[in-house]
């Protein structure tokens, strides 16, 4: 049995590592808001330490140096983006209705002011850091193509669809479903509610007359 000194010594242990966790999160909160607003050049970790309180050894500590700490801003993001969309239920759902929550979720979380403020980021920032493209990729619209392909092949295995390629399929749904409306708002022209539901109709009903059987 632990005596009261080692209980005390794991209850500091928690304590530090719940401080020090609740101390990166918002780290990230910060250094996110700060990049999306300013860029990789206008943010400096001198202006984040100021906001988060603390010295600068605790953001060192924890991402090693400004570089790291905004890759960790994109993967912290791709994340967030997608959380509603992995949280759609597709049990026992036949393909038109699937693709319907999927699209719809996916787009509405696409089109938010704070995703569109990031893909500009990472636009901008590509050149500079040339795995962040690849980073942005893998972890965001791979990541949807995937689900959706998983999707498909359910559909397909239930008779619903023809035989194809899932994740080719999933590829053209998921690029016809983003592309247009994603570009327009980032060039400023940003859709309304019944515009992306329209979209979404649009599109599913001309992937499904090409894949029903």
């Amino acid at each position: 049995m632990p005596s009261v000194k080692e209980k005390k010594a794991v209850t500091s242990r928690t304590r530090v590592t719940r401080r020090g966790l609740e101390r990166k999160v918002k780290i990230l909160e910060v250094a996110t808001d700060m990049f999306l607003s300013h860029g990789f050049d206008g943010v400096s970790i001198d202006n984040i330490v100021l906001a988060v309180g603390g010295s600068k050894t605790n953001v060192y500590r924890q991402f090693g140096n400004k570089e790291g700490l905004f890759r960790a801003v994109i993967e912290n993001l791709c994340e967030l983006f997608l959380r509603n969309f992995r949280k759609v239920n597709l049990s026992g759902k036949d393909a038109r209705t699937g693709l319907t929550q999927l699209g719809t979720t996916l787009l509405k979380s696409l089109l938010l002011d704070k995703h569109i403020a990031f893909q500009r980021l990472v636009l901008a920032e590509t050149a500079r850091f040339p795995g962040l493209g690849q980073t942005w990729f893998d972890d965001g619209p791979q990541q949807s193509r995937l689900r959706i392909a998983a999707l498909i092949a359910q559909c397909q295995k239930a008779g619903e669809l023809r035989a194809t390629n899932p994740m080719i399929a999933a590829t053209l749904f998921h690029d016809m479903l983003v592309f247009n409306p994603t570009h327009l708002s980032t060039i400023g022209r940003p859709s309304s509610a019944q515009a992306v539901n329209r979209h979404v109709r649009q599109v599913v009903d001309l992937f499904m007359k090409g894949m029903a059987r």
